[in-house]
């Protein structure tokens, strides 16, 4: 008889990357493009983190902290009320999320919004759980709801990407809390915040504080979006003693590595300059989506470091644009555009000032 696998895994395929990321493994990473396909800063780390970078290179031979004690020091100090203890750490926030979900009972189900971060339910898949994806309300928006209303004995776990990738839409702190509060205790509430940074809303400040006031709610981030950190992989969550204690038992040993500890701390301690960063992000935001109605475009207003615009990804590429393709995302016909830096959100604004002759061309 032949090895049998699961056959829940039967449906999965490879993730496939964005074509920069393609470019880049054929030894084309083409300076001629500008890359604003996967939600990357367009900046390096900050010079604290590439200070401890070079500083540690020389301990590589060495196995870092297990318990990645410094980072989650930094991490608690830069979140009033946290403690260490409260503190996840994953090899970026996609080990947060997957840790989390392991600690719940087998089987059931997790609801979240759809379209959304498309781990979701390849991580479901993965642990032997059912996906129940839930569409996005009207406008594009968080169906809170509508989730709730999805909710069943069965529910597990509710997934909460906000802002939301990829429609860049968010539900404000008040909306959360209430969708906290009106779930079960049973069911945990796992809040993705990988772009927090990029929320405007003053009033969303905090929101970690939700998970340090509830026994059933994780606040997952990370270090690939704003802090520039995206190629070392490190992120961490925010929750009860409790989640955190389990969520340290069934994370894999030595998953956060040296370079990833050192640069993360280092940027956290940083955290005015990255906060500065991200404003720069939100004023470019600001910048694209004026140009994008300008043009009239059909867009979706963002809260994240892109912006979901109805204009297709050939069209870009053909202006030395490199964009994630909607039809990847749930959004046939869109393109994703990462806010990138000044002349590369210059060459976007120029690209959609000539879109009636890219489109002729493509024609």
């Amino acid at each position: 008889m032949p090895l049998s696998f699961r056959p829940e895994l039967d449906p999965l395929r490879p993730y496939v990357p964005p074509k920069s990321w393609r470019m880049a493994a054929e030894g084309r990473d083409d300076k001629a493009y500008a890359k604003l396909t996967s939600n990357e800063l367009a900046f390096g780390p900050l010079p604290e983190a590439e200070a401890a970078l070079v500083e540690a290179l020389p301990r590589a031979n060495r196995y870092p902290d297990s318990h990645v004690s410094r980072l989650r020091r930094a991490i608690a100090d830069a979140n009033p009320g946290t403690e260490p203890a409260n503190v996840l750490v994953g090899n970026g926030s996609s080990e947060v999320l997957l840790n989390a979900l392991q600690l719940l009972p087998r089987g059931g189900e997790v609801v979240f919004p759809w379209p959304s971060f498309s781990l979701y339910p390849t991580v479901c898949a993965v642990l032997g759980t059912k996906a129940r994806p839930v569409p996005l309300a009207e406008g594009h928006g968080i169906p809170a709801e509508a989730l709730l209303s999805a909710v069943t004995d069965e529910t597990r776990a509710v997934i909460l990407c906000n802002p939301n990738n990829p429609s860049g839409t968010y539900l404000g702190l008040d909306g959360v809390r209430e969708l906290a509060a009106e779930l079960p205790s049973s069911v945990l509430l796992i809040l993705d915040e990988a772009y927090v940074e990029f929320v405007e809303d003053t009033s969303y400040e905090n929101s970690h504080a939700l998970a340090l006031e509830s026994e059933n709610v994780v606040v997952a981030r990370t270090f690939s979006k704003a802090h520039g950190l995206a190629g070392l992989r490190a992120g961490y969550g925010i929750a009860s003693e409790r989640i955190a204690d389990h969520a340290e038992r069934v994370r894999f040993p030595v998953s956060v590595n040296l370079a990833a500890q050192v640069a993360a701390t280092a940027s956290m301690l940083a955290r005015e300059k990255v906060a500065a960063r991200a404003g720069f992000v939100i004023r470019e935001r600001k910048r694209l989506q004026e140009a994008f109605r300008d043009a009239d475009l059909d867009f979706i207003p963002s809260q994240g470091n892109f912006v979901m615009v109805r204009f297709g990804a050939d069209a870009f590429e053909r202006s030395g644009i490199l964009v994630r393709e909607g039809a990847a995302l749930g959004y046939p016909g869109w393109s994703r555009v990462t806010v990138g830096n000044s002349e590369e959100n210059d060459r976007v604004i120029q690209a959609i000032a000539n879109k009636d002759g890219a489109l002729e061309r493509g024609a």
